[in-house]
């Protein structure tokens, strides 16, 4: 599968084209979410089942969304750290949402078997065990 940093590249990307089949495919199945607390909305899913209903209603509530990675440095035990700019246009408010978030990932076996979200950069650093800027 490569690189944990190609695999998230990879994975952005599916998500950006709506591949929600492929993105699934790089996931464990006991894949966890948990989103960052200051973000409203569904705050974590414990399968990748879960994640993949979660997925099947993001068309419902956006009008556009995207992930563009900034930053992706990989750390030990299997983590890896995105710097990410997200953008997105609600369906019903067409309120633009354009901010800059933070994910920590936890692979096993080539898979990703977790996300975390952060909206402060140095939490998510010292989680993904990744040097301070």
């Amino acid at each position: 599968m490569g690189s944990a940093t190609d695999s998230a590249r990879a994975g952005y990307e599916d998500f950006n084209r709506q591949d929600f089949e492929s993105l699934l495919s790089r996931m464990t199945e006991d894949f966890s979410w948990l989103e960052a607390p200051e973000i409203a909305g569904p705050q974590s899913v414990t399968t990748r089942e879960e994640f993949a209903r979660f997925l099947r209603g993001f068309g419902q509530l956006w009008e556009e969304f995207r992930f563009e990675p900034q930053e992706l440095e990989e750390a030990g035990d299997e983590k890896l750290y995105a710097r990410v700019h997200m953008w997105g246009r609600g369906k019903a408010s067409a309120t633009d949402v354009d901010l800059e978030i933070h994910h920590v990932w936890q692979l096993r076996d080539g898979l990703f078997a977790s996300m975390q979200a952060y909206l402060d950069e140095g939490e998510a650093r010292a989680a993904a065990g990744v040097e301070p800027v």
